[in-house]
């Protein structure tokens, strides 16, 4: 590898041992097993000070830490960003509630929010969050704005599909550095990709080595970072 990244930003396809859950997610993409994925050589793609930003839900939490450190990091945080899951009509309706008069006071609208947010499964509380961990190899990086929060609210998208605030505040959070995004579907500006729905990924990952792809690699460099009109946002999310 010629190319070594500073940020490497994942969504994992993460197997369930439900046949409910696992059969929901394989509708849309395909999962793979722990072992399998811990066999990707992410550590191939890494620099040596590196920051991994990665994906997982609430019933992968020891899972989670197994693969960042089978990929070669040390977890910092679990909780470097919450996505709180709104339904995907929540905006025009809530625009709708206000504009007609339906809140009246700061609790009003705490019980709209609470109403737009998601309800899917769980044998306790009913899940509408999902974490992104935060893990390091060397010394990691510089954190260049002090200001990014951790909290994201924002609408559900396709299945699986995470916000395009995430991947923004990333960029804030650390700066233009090298950045990969890994299991990508989309092609987001000042990043490469890889995944088997990524349109011209930058890398080839096979068990235990990495190819660079000639002319992807850096490709979207020069490009913009993630627009913040909603037109833009679409786009890029």
């Amino acid at each position: 590898m010629t190319g070594k990244y500073s940020l490497i930003y994942a969504d994992p396809p993460w197997s369930y041992g439900n046949t409910v859950s696992n059969g929901a997610a394989e509708n849309h993409y395909g999962t793979m097993k722990l072992i399998d994925i811990k066999r990707l050589p992410v550590w191939e793609l890494a620099a040596e000070n590196a920051v991994l930003a990665m994906w997982y839900t609430g019933t992968h939490n020891e899972e989670a830490i197994e693969l960042a450190e089978a990929w070669g990091f040390t977890v910092r945080t679990m909780k470097g960003f919450t996505w709180v899951k709104l339904n995907q009509l929540a905006e025009g309706r809530i625009n709708k509630a206000l504009a007609e008069g339906e809140v009246a006071d700061f609790y009003d609208f705490l019980d709209l929010l609470n109403a737009e947010t998601r309800m899917n499964g769980g044998n306790h509380t009913r899940a509408n969050t999902e974490d992104l961990l935060i893990a390091t190899c060397g010394n990691g990086l510089e954190r260049l704005n002090a200001g990014i929060k951790q909290v994201v609210y924002s609408p559900l998208g396709a299945h699986s599909e995470k916000p395009w605030e995430v991947r923004h505040r990333l960029e804030l959070l650390y700066g233009d550095v090298p950045r990969i995004e890994l299991f990508s579907r989309c092609g987001a500006p000042g990043w490469d990709h890889w995944g088997n729905q990524s349109i011209g990924p930058a890398v080839q990952l096979h068990p235990g080595y990495a190819v660079e792809i000639k002319g992807f690699s850096n490709a979207l460099k020069s490009a913009p970072l993630s627009p913040t009109d909603k037109q833009g946002r679409e786009r890029a999310a």
